[in-house]
C-alpha cells in the first residue's frame, strides 16, 4: 500500500515540477501531453527504486535533473543549452515553494527539520501535496494571466542551425545551468545536514540567477522587435 501511495504522489510530484518548469516559459503542454505523461510515470517509478528499493536517495534528485533534461531535450526536442537553463530554473523554482511551505508548516509547530530527511510517513506527504497543490494553483495563474517568458522558440528546434556557445545569450543559458548543477549538488549536501532554511536560500538565489538572465534576455528580444519595426517603417 506504501509503496502505491509513494508512486502515485511522485506522478503528481513529477507533473508540478515539469508544469512549472514549462509554464514559466510558457511552452506547450497538450501537444506533448502523451509523452508527459509517460515520463512522469517513468520519474516517479525511478525516484521509488533510487529511494526505496535500492536506499540511494541522494543520487535521486542529480539523475532526475539529468532526466528532466534529457525529456526536454529529446521528447520536448528543446535545444541541449535550453533544456539545461530551464530544468534548472524551474527545478530551483519548485525546491523554493516546497522549502517555503515547510517553513509555514515548521511556524505552526507542525514538523520539524528531521522531516527532510525522511522518504515516507503522514508528514512528508503533507509536504509533498501542499507542494504539488501551490505548484498548481500558480500554474493555473500563469496560464490563465499569460504570465511567463517567451523568448524561448516553440519546439520543435531547429537542430541543422549551429549554435555560437560562446555569445552573450548562450553563455547567460550556461551560467545559470552551472549555478543549478551546484545548486542541486548543494542541496544534497544541505538535505542531509537537516538544513531547509539553507536549502530555501539557496534556491531562491539559484532560481534569482534563472530570473535574471531570463528578464534580460525578454528585455532584449522586445527591443530588437521594436528596433526592427522601427526601422521598417523608415524605410517605408
Amino acid at each position: 500500500m506504501n509503496s502505491i501511495i509513494y508512486v502515485s504522489i511522485g506522478i503528481f510530484d513529477a507533473l508540478a515540477m515539469l508544469l512549472i518548469i514549462l509554464k514559466l516559459y510558457m511552452l506547450p503542454v497538450r501537444e506533448f501531453a502523451g509523452k508527459i505523461f509517460v515520463f512522469i510515470i517513468f520519474i516517479a517509478s525511478f525516484s521509488y527504486m533510487m529511494r526505496i528499493t535500492l536506499e540511494l536517495p541522494k543520487l535521486d534528485l542529480p539523475f532526475q535533473y539529468i532526466f528532466f533534461i534529457l525529456f526536454l531535450r529529446f521528447g520536448m526536442e528543446l535545444k541541449s543549452h535550453i533544456s539545461s537553463f530551464i530544468a534548472g530554473a524551474g527545478i530551483s523554482a519548485y525546491a523554493a515553494i516546497q522549502m517555503g511551505i515547510y517553513h509555514i508548516f515548521e511556524w505552526m509547530d507542525v514538523m520539524h527539520a528531521s522531516i527532510i530527511q525522511q522518504n515516507e510517513g503522514s508528514l512528508v506527504y503533507l509536504l509533498q501535496l501542499s507542494s504539488i497543490l501551490v505548484t498548481y494553483v500558480i500554474c493555473f495563474i500563469f496560464s490563465l494571466f499569460d504570465f511567463g517568458f517567451s523568448f524561448i522558440i516553440r519546439p520543435p528546434h531547429d537542430f541543422l542551425i549551429k549554435e555560437n556557445y560562446l555569445s552573450k545569450t548562450n553563455l547567460s543559458y550556461l551560467i545559470g545551468t552551472m549555478f543549478s548543477a551546484i545548486t542541486i549538488c548543494m542541496i544534497l549536501i544541505l538535505l542531509y545536514r537537516s538544513e531547509p532554511t539553507g536549502l530555501l536560500i539557496l534556491a531562491l538565489v539559484t532560481f534569482g540567477i534563472s530570473y535574471f538572465f531570463s528578464v534580460r534576455r525578454e528585455q532584449g528580444d522586445i527591443r530588437k522587435a521594436v528596433e526592427a519595426y522601427r526601422s521598417k517603417h523608415k524605410n517605408s
